[in-house]
């Protein structure tokens, strides 16, 4: 985190900024937010790509608020997520987020959204938008990505006149854009955004419309919105949009049953700012708590790659803890299956049906959320369809019945539970063993003299000395 302070040559270079940067980062904006909350330690966060300009936005905000503000110099999780861990070494009382945003929910923290403005030729879009849906009576429900949120307005005014039934969603979020909405109730929100739609329709009469690229954020809105089908534009054309394709699916229900198989579990909190982080980590614990066989562990590991959690070996699986557009459950590159909190729900509560929704934001399902199910645990028996094996058998509770006391395994081995203690004994290699009281007491004598490269006992440098001698 670096404190940004004044000085005579900044000031010069900053006030000749051009126009074009004070329309990109809405620096008056942002200092009209300040004065409005009266905030006093602020916090600006860039994503890695716009960090090289966060020196000049940051002087001129200074400039025009009178104040000193902050830059988080590396986040803690991802850089679409607000950093509230960073900025409370600071005390700070507010943040501001440049860049591309998930549009997740704090936790403690006011956020002001300076959104990126990516350039779009609008009356090619309304034509496209013409061809694609000839049908002026169809029930569509318009979505699009954060960073065409400026021009949304007039699209709108130019196609409403048009689709009578045409249902314009919003970004739940203060922001530089005019067209957001902060006053719905968290139930309505799904990953960031809310819709009204007509009455006496339902969500499964609409098709689904997103303005941007076949990315991460149109998956998530096509799994988590069950509209009849989804389009989207992108390159200059509009095409149809599968969300759950069979090859995807198929590998989710995999990794769903290599939980049920998992006996040790690794719960990974990849966000400490999103509202109701806390209770998701809890209805997990709670959830592999009433599972005979099941062992979890509290990890928190910042942002996630393949080596930190390869230090983890005992652990069969991993339920991770963060916002919806994190990319790590669909990565290949893990050792072991990443698990959302949904599919945690899939596999233990048997109230919970799989259906063609997949709820990839975990609030949509706690307590209070749109997709809520109270959990009924399964006592059934079943077989595994990995390793043959039966589950829920009574057998399993032998696994449990020390967890919570400490179990010596071996000299100088000591773990909590049987399913720590049993993989150390059970692995090839154990670590240096103490061997207390076997070996006879040896008086101290004097080691390696040197540097580690070069040891004066070394034969090289005995030869070279006597070299020398000589």
């Amino acid at each position: 985190m670096i404190s940004l302070t004044r000085s005579e040559g900044n000031e010069t270079e900053v006030a000749g900024a051009t126009d074009a940067q004070d329309d990109s980062y809405d620096v008056e904006r942002c200092a009209r937010w300040i004065r409005t909350r009266d905030l006093k330690q602020v916090c600006l966060q860039f994503p890695d790509s716009l960090l090289p300009d966060s020196v000049k936005v940051a002087l001129r905000l200074e400039k025009s608020v009178g104040r000193k503000v902050y830059i988080l110099g590396d986040t803690t999780c991802g850089s679409c997520c607000i950093d509230e861990v960073t900025a409370q070494h600071v005390d700070a009382d507010g943040i501001i987020h440049f860049g591309h945003a998930c549009l997740s929910p704090t936790a403690r923290l006011p956020v002001f959204h300076v959104l990126p403005r990516r350039r779009l030729d609008t009356t090619t879009l309304c034509d496209e938008f013409k061809q694609a849906f000839p049908d002026h009576t169809k029930k569509i429900i318009f979505f699009y990505d954060v960073a065409y949120a400026h021009e949304i307005e007039h699209i709108y005014n130019a196609l409403k006149p048009v689709y009578k039934h045409l249902v314009l969603s919003k970004l739940n979020c203060t922001s530089n854009v005019e067209h957001t909405d902060t006053e719905a109730s968290p139930a309505s929100v799904v990953l960031g955004r809310t819709y009204t739609l007509e009455n006496g329709y339902n969500v499964q009469d609409y098709e689904g419309f997103f303005l941007g690229e076949r990315e991460k954020t149109l998956a998530l809105l096509a799994m988590s919105i069950p509209v009849k089908r989804w389009h989207c534009y992108a390159n200059g054309k509009i095409s149809e949009f599968e969300a759950l394709n069979t090859p995807w699916l198929k590998r989710r229900r995999f990794l769903i049953e290599k939980l049920r198989d998992a006996r040790v579990v690794g719960i990974v909190v990849a966000t400490l700012g999103i509202q109701e982080y806390l209770t998701a980590i809890n209805t997990v614990k709670r959830i592999l708590k009433q599972k005979k066989n099941k062992k979890s562990y509290l990890l928190s590991v910042g942002k996630i790659n393949p080596a930190k959690l390869a230090n983890f070996p005992e652990i069969d699986a991993f339920v991770v803890i963060a916002c919806p557009e994190n990319e790590v459950f669909d990565s290949r590159d893990f050792f072991k299956p990443m698990l959302t909190v949904y599919e945690v729900e899939l596999a233990f509560n048997s109230a919970r049906e799989f259906c063609s929704q997949y709820f990839m934001d975990f609030r949509q399902i706690l307590p209070g959320g749109s997709h809520y199910v109270d959990f009924k645990p399964s006592t059934d028996s079943d077989v595994s369809l990995i390793n043959s094996s039966v589950r829920n058998c009574e057998d399993d509770a032998l696994c449990t019945d020390q967890m919570n006391a400490l179990t010596v395994r071996s000299s100088g081995t000591i773990a909590i539970g049987k399913a720590g203690a049993q993989y150390l004994q059970e692995r090839s290699w154990k670590g240096v063993e103490q061997r207390l009281g076997e070996d006879p007491v040896q008086p101290a004598e004097p080691g390696r003299i040197g540097l580690a490269w070069e040891y004066a006992n070394e034969p090289l440098k005995t030869d070279k000395h006597n070299a020398q001698a000589e």
